[in-house]
């Protein structure tokens, strides 16, 4: 759609967003013409000359208004426009009554006194040296403070973005944007090297300049936490600076100098482009984890009061020996990992320690990484479970946990669900909240993707040997029947998955081309299927028959009990454009906002994909848009609503198709997984085997066969850069 350019005069705000630039306002045309304008105007002033661009939408209560996308904003052309910007707010201390007087004595000349004559402001009835010096000083900071805006705005930061800087900085704002701009990088959430970059090559700084180098290092450090990565090998830290245009000699001797001070930590290797470097407070925290750890597992054996066959007769339960040992060993280890793939009994055994703990008037605390995790374990175990922010109690003010080595948990133990989603700065402060003589049970499979962030703590510590280990291996009977679980340990396996279309055919053609044999019929396991498709275009619409016609024909609700899973969020078969395609076949009609680049109508489905600890909404959590409002959304997450608006909106996105590393924690009714060769760099067997164990009744992949055998070919494991391991076996 082509932009609509308009010029006019900014009236006034019907309504401001306290956490955006987001506005109603009310604007008049060089004809005289008044009409309602919204969008990202919150920076301008009343009074000002606008050049708005955008498009003239209608609004089905307020009626035809125009939308505006971006907006530069002069001086006042009238001396009623004028008058309303000087007593807006614009100048501190000039009020109404102030600026009719200024413009009456200077007219359309004011703004100029202002700027190159402000000793003429004592001409006006009123004004003393004093006043006048106040004046020009709120005058001359106002003016820094639309240059800052201005120059921002002209590098693409958003209006939002722009505020948030100058909240941050204050007064020193236009001081830091012009003299190290890569204080943005690493103060203000949001800005990133690259902006930051771009501003200090518009203001001249060098290349190679120091600086730069320090500050791109660092970036580079920062950036592959979100990899996963604790520190990089100096040969990999050289390949990303190479991609930032830094220059060999630059980064070096930047290097250097971080160390000394300190910010890095690194030692010597054999060979140079292996040598670790990492953040100085990082390697810290894997040390702090690594001691605690040793701690919990040189505790002496707690003995234990009555056998786990008392626990068992007391649930009705009955336990297999490894089970059972599991059981034991978490009634009498300080630290004891329960790992095994899905239906090997991992629930049965945390209802048989928790109840085995409560006949010896123990209490035991259940978590989870997610609220859905913790949520599904409560309901399983009848016993309340809470994700692990809230289990530490974290503070939204300090950004850090109430519960620590001070103030432990009030628990004898503590089992935490889904330890493979626990990252380091997580594992960290829930060992710094065990109490003195306290347990820890970690349950998880390390087979599925590690944590989002940074570290692979859960597979660190198994491969450590620190640690006691049980491993469930036998698959429960009535778990043996089911397609989707026999698959999941066909890829654990490194083995392709069998569909149960395909089963069936081969069936058919042994009784064809070996009559005499009479090979058993298989089980009728039809709850995983591979749907072979390889254009993209018509795996889309394989897809979307599959989620909007077949599913529903089997009693799934495509709104509530459909998840489609895809490895990337970008290009024809990511999670954008699937959702796009999803939401115009589901959910096509509707009150819309538009935010980024996503649409939200009324009863969309929407993931949170960061935590906001203001709203106590978290990463992963999903939830239905209940209202569509000007400039913001009402969601309800688990019977809970949440106003969202502003830089909040930014914190969601349509959930019919999510990534397979948001799924992690939650399982769904059915499953239907995308998967593609142009996936090619994010496929690995665990994210193959994280996707299809997200299933409870139903799973099926629709893609390319290569896709998924090379899926299956390349374990995903130990591809994180951590020392936790090694930390452990010193």
């Amino acid at each position: 759609m082509v932009d609509v350019r308009l010029e006019g005069e900014l009236l006034g705000f019907s309504y401001q967003d306290e956490n955006s630039a987001f506005a109603v306002a009310r604007f008049a045309l060089e004809d005289g013409e008044e009409l309602m304008v919204v969008g990202p105007l919150g920076t301008a002033r009343p009074g000002q000359t606008l050049h708005l661009s955008g498009r003239w939408d209608k609004h089905k209560v307020h009626g035809q208004q125009f939308r505006v996308y971006s907006f530069l904003a002069d001086d006042p052309r009238t001396l009623e426009g004028l008058t309303t910007y000087l007593s807006s707010g614009a100048v501190q201390g000039v009020g109404p009554e102030l600026a009719a007087r200024l413009v009456d004595r200077f007219g359309l000349s004011t703004l100029r006194v202002l700027a190159e004559q402000p000793e003429r402001l004592q001409e006006v009835d009123g004004i003393g040296p004093a006043r006048a010096a106040a004046i020009r000083e709120a005058w001359q900071s106002d003016k820094e403070d639309r240059e800052l805006h201005a120059m921002l705005r002209g590098h693409g930061l958003k209006p939002a973005l722009t505020r948030r800087i100058v909240e941050r900085y204050g007064s020193d704002a236009l001081s830091v944007v012009m003299r190290d701009p890569y204080r943005m990088a690493r103060e203000v959430p949001g800005v990133g090297f690259r902006t930051a970059d771009a501003i200090a090559r518009h203001n001249g700084i060098a290349h190679d300049a120091p600086v730069r180098a320090q500050a791109a290092v660092l970036h580079a450090l920062d950036a592959a936490q979100d990899d996963g990565h604790c520190f990089l090998p100096q040969g990999e830290l050289a390949t990303r600076l190479e991609a930032l245009d830094v220059p060999p000699h630059a980064w070096q001797v930047a290097l250097r100098e971080l160390l000394a001070s300190r910010r890095l930590v690194s030692w010597e290797t054999a060979d140079p482009l292996v040598r670790p470097i990492q953040l100085a407070w990082l390697h810290q925290l894997e040390r702090r984890v690594a001691e605690r750890v040793q701690a919990l597992a040189m505790l002496p054996a707690r003995p234990s009061l009555l056998t786990v066959a008392d626990a068992e007769a007391a649930t009705g339960l009955s336990l297999n020996g490894d089970q059972h040992l599991a059981v034991k060993r978490s009634l009498e280890k300080g630290i004891v990992l329960i790992t095994g793939g899905p239906g090997t009994g991992k629930t049965t055994i945390v209802k048989v320690l928790l109840a085995a703990a409560r006949q010896q008037g123990q209490r035991w605390k259940l978590a989870a990484p997610t609220g859905r995790a913790a949520r599904r374990l409560a309901e399983a175990c009848g016993q309340e479970a809470s994700t692990l922010h809230r289990l530490l109690d974290f503070e939204f003010l300090s950004m850090g946990f109430r519960r620590n080595a001070t103030n432990p948990l009030e628990a004898d133990g503590v089992i935490v669900d889904e330890a493979s989603m626990v990252d380091l700065r997580l594992m960290a402060a829930l060992l710094e909240a065990i109490p003195p003589g306290g347990r820890l049970v970690m349950v998880g499979d390390d087979h599925q993707l590690p944590a989002v962030g940074a570290g692979q703590v859960l597979g660190d510590l198994i491969r450590s040997g620190a640690v006691d280990v049980v491993r469930l291996q036998e698959i429960y009977r009535q778990a043996a029947g089911s397609g989707i679980i026999v698959n999941a340990h066909r890829i654990d396996a490194g083995t392709m998955p069998i569909s149960a279309e395909r089963e069936h055919r081969d069936w058919e053609r042994e009784l064809r081309e070996r009559p005499g044999l009479r090979p058993k019929r298989p089980e009728p396991a039809l709850d995983f299927f591979l749907v072979e498709r390889e254009d993209p275009l018509e795996l889309q619409a394989a897809l979307l028959q599959a989620v909007t016609e077949r599913l529903p024909r089997r009693g799934f609700d495509p709104m509530q009990d459909v998840q489609v899973l895809a490895p990337i969020h970008r290009g024809e078969l990511g999670t954008v454009v699937l959702n796009r395609r999803l939401q115009a076949s589901l959910n096509p009609q509707g009150r819309t906002l538009e935010a980024g680049k996503f649409v939200f109508r009324l009863g969309d489905r929407v993931i949170q994909t960061r935590n906001n600890y203001q709203t106590e909404v978290f990463n992963g959590e999903v939830g239905r848009v209940l209202q569509v409002e000007d400039g913001g959304l009402v969601v309800g997450f688990e019977g809970r609503q949440v106003s969202l608006s502003g830089e909040q909106l930014r914190e969601v996105e349509p959930a019919y198709a999510i990534t397979v590393h948001k799924s992690q924690g939650s399982e769904y009714p059915a499953v239907v997984i995308a998967l593609h060769g142009s996936h090619r760099v994010m496929l690995r067997r665990n994210l193959l085997y994280t996707a299809v164990t997200r299933a409870e009744s139903f799973c099926c992949i629709i893609g390319s066969r290569r896709a998924v055998r090379l899926a299956v070919s390349i374990s995903g494991h130990q591809d994180r850069h951590t020392l936790l391991a090694d930390l452990l076996r010193a």
